[in-house]
């Protein structure tokens, strides 16, 4: 569009689906398969503590021969389903991360355009840095690791452990123990996402309210971002998770994942009219995508898949 910035912001634009396919079909019906699953385990695990350690002999709930035989199978779809939480969890995390660095880039590209006209944008330059990503980058690189050696423990197992020879207790035990690990993991970040999806969103209604009012005489029709989002207090959440042992995590991820699809489609609208308020504004005739700049190694990749 004869604007270098103009060009960055056309391609971030351009190339969105790239960063911004935070969560398809597949990793949905995975979350739903994950929460009736879990459900059914821990009801007979719930079931088998009570017979066990609170009951009257008298008032024993009887469960099935079946379930009392195969109390070691169990332990095998606590583990299989601690697996596909686990990669879940680390998928939601790096879509998440991937749509922050978007978020950077986009900022950049559209504070070099309002440099290239001449206008102050050390506030635009203030409300970025407020958009911090060192720590979902960490989150989900750990989540990574994480899933790798889960992966490797049950492929160890089934090699060379025979659920057969775990007795009734030592099975609930290590029921309880993936239970726990899962419903932590799964609170803290359900919590997480929640919380900087908030905040990241509102950062950036604030961005485009300000380069609407830096930029108003150039882009007279810009308008800001929409901000519909419902807010969640924490505190409330935190407190109400506590109290259902982690259970509500195990639905408000839904909640986390729709606030982040939502969060996204504003963003889309937004820059869609942007673009083609600047490429007016700039009489640009053709698209042309500019060249990758990524220095990592994924970018290497991707020059030499071109050439």
């Amino acid at each position: 569009m004869g604007s270098p910035s103009a060009d960055k912001f056309l391609t971030c634009v351009l190339k969105r689906s790239e960063n911004d396919a935070i969560v398809r079909v597949g990793a949905l019906i995975l979350i739903m398969l994950v929460v009736p699953v879990m459900a059914v385990l821990l009801t007979l695990d719930a079931l088998w503590i009570f017979n066990t350690y609170f009951a009257d002999p008298t008032e024993v709930i009887e469960l099935p021969n079946f379930i009392l035989d195969h109390m070691d199978d169990f332990v095998g779809a606590h583990m299989m389903e601690y697996t596909i939480g686990t990669f879940i969890l680390f998928f939601l995390m790096k879509a998440f991360y991937d749509h922050c660095k978007r978020d950077h880039l986009w900022m950049d590209s559209l504070i070099g355009y309002a440099e290239e006209k001449g206008r102050d944008t050390a506030k635009l330059k203030d409300i970025r840095e407020e958009m911090k990503i060192g720590r979902a980058d960490r989150i989900y690189k750990v989540y990574g690791v994480w899933f790798v050696i889960v992966g490797l423990c049950c492929v160890f197992q089934a090699l060379f452990i025979s659920m057969r020879d775990l007795q009734p207790h030592t099975a609930v035990a290590v029921i309880n123990a993936l239970i726990f690990v899962m419903i932590v993991q799964l609170s803290y970040t359900t919590g997480f996402l929640i919380y900087f999806i908030n905040i990241y969103d509102e950062v950036q209604v604030r961005f485009t309210e300000e380069y609407q009012s830096l930029m108003s005489d150039l882009l007279p029709d810009l308008g800001v971002m929409v901000d519909n989002i419902k807010e969640i207090k924490m505190v409330p959440y935190m407190v109400i998770t506590i109290l259902t042992l982690g259970l509500l995590s195990l639905f408000s991820m839904f909640w986390a994942v729709h606030t982040l699809n939502i969060h996204i489609k504003n963003q889309w609208d937004y820059e869609e009219k942007l673009m083609r308020i600047i490429a007016k504004r700039e009489k640009a005739i053709r698209v042309e995508v500019v060249e990758d700049t990524d220095d990592s190694l994924k970018g290497l990749a991707r020059r030499m898949m071109r050439s």
